[in-house]
């Protein structure tokens, strides 16, 4: 009983210190010796490097990460989207591991059009790889490059998604990826991403302060930005809902029809 509860505290302390290593601490080192470029600093080792992608990117990771919600966060983010995809233009900001993309591409492939953007150039690899299987090559097209100046015209999106990447970013980084992805919205599109909140029990926000403070060190902002507060509600509308007590929050910013504009 001993060896057995040894062996699983080894496990348990190897696979914190493995995610320890590829997240917060990869960002630390590549800060502070000037490792990549300066866009990309915040990018974690284990979004950059092609075997750690391969490695991590499972199903049942993202499952345990996100607290055995994945499934239920992946539906109500991409549902107003697959429902009526016919005709549309759906943008994907950052690939997510696990089925996310997936999910998006099956639903909207045939009867629209999917566009996939991430900085990284070997999770955009990764991502193609993955869709390979379920569609033609020219299933969707993929763009590289920083989101916070995407290459695209404005008003040219029906939806555009994201899943749980604007707690990655620096605060600085979060708004301005914000405003690009409403700026590239047509009138009547919607913004949709899931991503954290703050719990409603203490219990909750000492489990997340504490796994944020160890692997993800601007993820509790998430508690308190709230970038849809500056917008003109004139011609914004804002819906948002919370999953497993306040822990997770799925956000839906629509641009009325007829009035779209720079925020």
């Amino acid at each position: 009983m001993q060896l057995t509860l040894t062996v699983i505290l080894a496990l348990a302390l190897g696979i914190a210190g493995f995610f320890f290593l590829t997240t917060r601490l990869s960002m630390y080192v590549s800060r502070r010796f000037g490792l990549g470029h300066a866009r990309d600093q915040h990018v974690y080792w284990l979004y950059r490097h092609p075997f750690l992608i391969w490695l991590v990117d499972r199903q049942f990771v993202s499952d345990i990460v996100l607290l055995f919600q994945y499934r239920r966060l992946v539906k109500r983010v991409l549902g107003p989207a697959c429902d009526v995809c016919k005709g549309k233009k759906v943008l994907q900001v950052s690939c997510a591991f696990g089925d996310f993309t997936r999910k998006l591409a099956r639903c909207c492939h045939r009867l629209g059009e999917v566009f996939i953007f991430d900085l990284v150039h070997h999770e955009v690899q990764n991502a193609s790889r993955k869709l390979a299987h379920i569609m033609p090559a020219d299933g969707c097209a993929f763009f590289q490059g920083d989101a916070v100046a995407m290459p695209l015209p404005d008003h040219s999106f029906d939806y555009v998604v994201s899943f749980f990447l604007f707690h990655e970013l620096p605060p600085a980084k979060k708004h301005q990826v914000f405003y690009e992805c409403l700026r590239v919205l047509k009138p009547g599109g919607t913004l949709m991403y899931g991503e954290f909140h703050r719990p409603e029990t203490r219990l909750g926000r000492f489990w997340a302060r504490f796994i944020f403070t160890v692997f993800e060190p601007y993820a509790r902002e998430m508690w308190t930005w709230d970038p849809t507060v500056e917008l003109d509600t004139q011609r914004w509308g804002v819906r948002r809902e919370t999953i497993l007590g306040g822990y997770f929050q799925v956000t839906f910013v629509q641009s009325f029809a007829g009035k779209a504009a720079r925020p």
